[in-house]
């Protein structure tokens, strides 16, 4: 059975349990005997919530079809959490034309930490040390205690303490196969920071995806 047939056969898993602002690529393979460039990509998001299935798909759809690249999303023939016909989606897929598949997955999350150390800042008018002849007032005049209160000192001081902040990161892969040679022709390792809007995750995740296919000259 090959890779590709193996991968499809897969039950679909989580592809994030929630959005992420950031996206780098940690790091990508290409298959340097590659001649041809894509024209025609089936994209599959595996994932158990359907709508943010839809989301990536469609959205990953826009970005390659935007640099010319014809696609078509997975979710009109897989359902989630499905078992699936492999030989049957193979099929739609040729019927549709499609030259590749890229398939995306969720493969590993990590928390980490990081501190930001305390700060004291602000600013002081009235007394001051100087110079070799030591402490030096800033009043002059008589009067006392109360001539030095009414010249003006002022001071402010703020202290920031220490700040900790937890973050979750998700390692997500996704793997590019052609379809008539089923051998894997490009594969990439993306890590996202786990925080707020969904769409936007998916727009930065589409947008270093399809960067590095890019680079690589296979769209």
């Amino acid at each position: 059975m090959s890779n590709l047939s193996r991968t499809m056969g897969l039950m679909l898993v989580a592809l994030l349990v929630a959005a992420c602002s950031s996206t780098t690529m940690s790091g990508s393979w290409s298959d340097p005997a590659l001649a041809k460039k894509v024209k025609n990509v089936y994209i599959i998001g595996i994932s158990k919530d359907e709508t943010r299935r839809r989301i990536f798909e469609d959205t990953f759809g826009r970005q390659l079809s935007s640099q010319g690249i014809k696609t078509f999303s997975s979710y009109r023939d897989l359902p989630s959490n499905q078992e699936t016909d492999r030989e049957a989606i193979i099929q739609r897929m040729t019927a549709e034309g499609c030259d590749s598949v890229i398939i995306t997955q969720l493969i590993d999350t990590r928390s980490e930490t990081v501190t930001s150390p305390g700060r004291v800042s602000g600013y002081s008018s009235g007394g001051y040390y100087g110079g070799r002849g030591g402490y030096r007032g800033s009043y002059r005049g008589g009067g006392g205690w109360g001539g030095y209160y009414g010249n003006g000192r002022s001071s402010y001081v703020e202290y920031m303490p220490p700040t900790s902040t937890e973050f979750v990161i998700a390692t997500i892969e996704s793997v590019l196969y052609d379809l008539e040679t089923e051998e894997m022709i490009w594969s990439g390792q993306l890590e996202t920071v786990i925080e707020g809007n969904f769409e936007k995750m998916v727009q930065d995740f589409v947008n270093t995806v399809s960067k590095d296919l890019t680079e690589k000259g296979i769209i």
